[in-house]
């Protein structure tokens, strides 16, 4: 007959069994586990897709090929035409209540601020391509989203940058700035940043806010002429629908510019860059942005609070520069600008994808 003592430890062994099967088989359910991730934009814009593209390549890099879903039900792109807006809040709390929503994805300060207003605090939300989540208000500061379910990705002074690098190469003195007057209209222009450079630089600035959030080129090319009228001496090409090639005509854009003679430094980079404008920070290479995100996405899935994930990305900026575009503004570039150049264009090459052909 067996000892109380005997007993006791077949029956401690039998719950340490149990407790180690119960374990592995919720290890292994999470494993095998197909996490859904929902996602709402206010209207396409190719950043947006671009860097979405590049987080689902890093996912896949990463070893969750299969283990990630992005399903359709769940994409949402409303748009920014006039009564469309009201669909942001409809779309952004569809996507907060839905139990089968592992993740979402907000890409711009619209639709982030917009989820971040009806958010329920469960559903983590990562978001991206967000101009500058500081200043927009989205987080407390760059290393606290403040809210535990939240997290973006931040580059510190990245558009104070912008306008610094271009006044050290091109020395203008009056810059054009065009953008929607509103909270993120400006962000979109990052007209905060420009007026801090302007003040410890001393050159001015002549803005154009009549710009509709629609997007159509020939509002931009009335304000781009308006701001000629006032001796701009330089442009930066802000981040405004009617300057994405998808949705509208920007070699118009463009051409007014070159025409003008007006050096221009593009806010988004390399893709305007190959298209005419003078220069601009490179974004031809989306993969880093995308395996910052795709990183942070699979340490929410592994247990980590959003809130708890660094926001900080100190990348280093390239700087992408076109020379057949500063020979038809009749522009001598320095040969330092040239030497830093990470991309140097010596054609005008529009993109494939643009709408107007």
């Amino acid at each position: 007959m067996m000892s109380n003592n005997k007993i006791c430890t077949i029956i401690i062994i039998m719950l340490v069994c149990c407790m180690y099967c119960f374990s592995s088989s919720a290890a292994d359910a999470k494993e095998k586990k197909v996490y859904r991730i929902g996602y709402l934009e206010p209207s396409p814009f190719w950043i947006f897709s671009h860097d979405l593209e590049a987080i689902k390549k890093s996912l896949a890099e990463m070893g969750w090929k299969g283990r990630v879903e992005f399903p359709q039900d769940a994409h949402f792109s409303p748009g920014r035409e006039q009564g469309k807006k009201a669909l942001w809040s409809k779309r952004a709390e569809e996507l907060m209540s839905r139990k089968d929503i592992d993740l979402v994805i907000t890409a711009g300060t619209d639709a982030t601020a917009t989820v971040l207003k009806v958010n329920n605090g469960k559903i983590p939300i990562v978001a991206i391509s967000v101009s500058d989540p500081v200043k927009s208000g989205l987080v407390l500061n760059a290393n606290d989203s403040g809210v535990d379910n939240f997290t973006v990705r931040v580059v510190p002074d990245k558009y104070k940058r912008m306008f610094e690098i271009f006044h050290d190469v091109v020395g203008f003195k009056k810059i054009g700035l065009m953008y929607w007057d509103t909270k993120n209209g400006r962000t979109y222009t990052n007209l905060e940043d420009a007026r801090t450079v302007a003040q410890e630089r001393g050159f001015e600035i002549v803005e154009y806010s009549k710009v509709s959030e629609s997007g159509k080129a020939e509002d931009c090319l009335l304000g781009l002429q308006e701001l000629v009228s006032q001796k701009m001496d330089a442009f930066f090409i802000p981040s405004l629908n009617c300057f994405d090639w998808t949705s509208s005509d920007v070699k118009k854009l463009l051409d007014f510019l070159t025409e003008n003679k007006i050096p221009s430094f593009a806010r988004n980079g390399t893709r305007d860059v190959k298209a005419g404008a003078l220069m601009g920070f490179s974004t031809v290479d989306f993969s880093g942005r995308g395996k910052f995100v795709a990183d942070k996405i699979i340490r929410i899935f592994q247990g980590e609070k959003p809130r708890s994930l660094p926001m900080i990305d100190n990348a280093i900026p390239k700087i992408s520069f076109n020379l057949l575009a500063a020979e038809k503004i009749g522009f001598n570039p320095p040969f330092d600008i040239l030497a830093a150049s990470d991309e140097l264009f010596q054609e005008i090459t529009l993109p494939e994808d643009r709408l107007v052909k």
